[in-house]
């Protein structure tokens, strides 16, 4: 780890993730920024709090685009993902760490209960609904693209059959999240700028 984060801060603040959000991540043990190429390193943890799995996002975009990938040797069947609180028993899906951030930033109450499949593997949820059997309702958030709903699609019927109410939930607005959220964001400002 870096001996600061700034410049993840710096990034996700330009994702439009709310401080508040990043400091909770980075406070609970689940997000870093690498000391040698000043990636963000998003971590899932077993049940026990042991770091298994990591993802990693680069800080800098080419041309919209940025280094990301899995860190080697890590359990994709943990993923990333929210500790389960006993008082929910729904529990929400998303395809990216930064996707489940911009929800979280959309909205500040939730905290617990979610999984970043880091991808549209089924691995990460079906080890986190084992774990938590509590668990009763499956909220799919993945992207509204063409791949993130025909897997939302798929799993529907897969988790469906394996008795749990599943909904799909997809953002009002753009390809993920994260998108809705800068466009929230950017809609937000025109009106406060209009007004003056």
């Amino acid at each position: 780890a870096n001996v600061d984060h700034r410049r993840v801060f710096a990034y996700l603040r330009k994702r439009g993730i709310a401080p508040q959000v990043i400091r909770g991540f980075v406070e609970a043990g689940l997000l870093y920024e690498d000391a040698q190429h000043h990636n963000c390193v998003f971590v899932g943890r077993d049940q026990s709090g042991a770091p298994v799995f990591a993802n990693q996002r680069g800080t800098y975009d080419w041309n919209g685009s940025s280094f990301k990938g899995d860190v080697p040797g890590s359990n994709k069947d943990i993923a990333f993902r929210l500790y389960c609180s006993k008082k929910h028993d729904a529990v929400l899906v998303f395809e990216a760490p930064i996707d489940l951030m911009s929800f979280c930033t959309l909205h500040r109450q939730m905290r617990s209960n979610a999984v970043a499949l880091c991808g549209l593997y089924r691995g990460p949820l079906d080890n986190y609904l084992r774990e938590n059997p509590h668990l009763k309702q499956i909220v799919l958030c993945l992207d509204a693209d063409g791949p993130g709903q025909e897997a939302a699609e798929k799993f529907l019927d897969e988790y469906t059959q394996e008795g749990y109410a599943v909904s799909i939930q997809i953002p009002a607005q753009g390809k993920d999240w994260n998108e809705y959220l800068l466009r929230r964001s950017s809609e937000e400002r025109r009106r406060k700028n209009g007004e003056r």
